[in-house]
């Protein structure tokens, strides 16, 4: 069986971006059963759609994850829905800011998510790792991501979703002024494996 993993690079003042740490040290591996796919996505609304419908398309995988940073969050949250719409205060790195369009004219208001999100957060906390159901992946890059791997995963009768983790340790001390709550990389990588192993729930 196979598995994509999508992540992103840095944006904004977040200069590590660890949900690129984990695509780059999960790619390549077997996990779960699951061969890894690493996809680093860019930050910017115009580019994420297609590339993660091209690689979809063309991988066909047994499960597409989108994985994203939630500066703030202090658990792994799994994304129950993506709703079709961007809106950000922030711009993308291409400088873009998401003005209140819809994802796809043509798409549902929102799409679920089609892991068993709460059997998986059940394993993720008996595994002691914090981790809760999200309502909202919000409207920036992350949001559009998820809604393009469902969009794509439900076509092909994959299975997809996406997971917000937490900033790293690193990535709180190198910068005191963020004031985020962190959990350790190796905790999140812990628990992205966790939910590998049990996207079939």
């Amino acid at each position: 069986m196979d598995a994509i993993l999508f992540g992103f690079g840095p944006f904004s003042k977040y200069k590590e971006n660890p949900s690129k740490i984990i695509v780059e040290k999960m790619d390549g591996k077997i996990i779960s059963g699951l061969r890894i796919k690493g996809i680093l996505l860019p930050v910017t609304y115009s580019e994420v759609k297609d590339i993660i419908k091209r690689e979809i398309v063309s991988r066909k995988p047994d499960l597409a994850l989108g994985i994203g940073l939630a500066p703030g969050r202090n658990k792994i949250t799994l994304e129950k829905i993506a709703i079709n719409y961007e809106y950000s205060s922030i711009p993308d790195t291409s400088g873009m800011k998401g003005t209140g369009k819809r994802i796809d004219p043509d798409g549902p208001d929102g799409i679920f998510t089609n892991l068993n999100v709460e059997k998986i957060v059940r394993k993720l906390n008996e595994e002691k790792i914090p981790a809760d159901i999200s309502l909202s992946a919000g409207g920036y890059i992350c949001n559009l991501a998820m809604y393009a791997i469902m969009q794509n995963s439900i076509k092909l009768g994959i299975k997809g979703g996406f997971v917000h983790i937490p900033c790293h340790r690193e990535l709180v001390a190198s910068d005191m002024e963020l004031n985020c709550p962190y959990m350790e990389i190796g905790t999140i990588i812990k628990g992205i494996k966790i939910i590998l192993k049990n996207f079939n729930l």
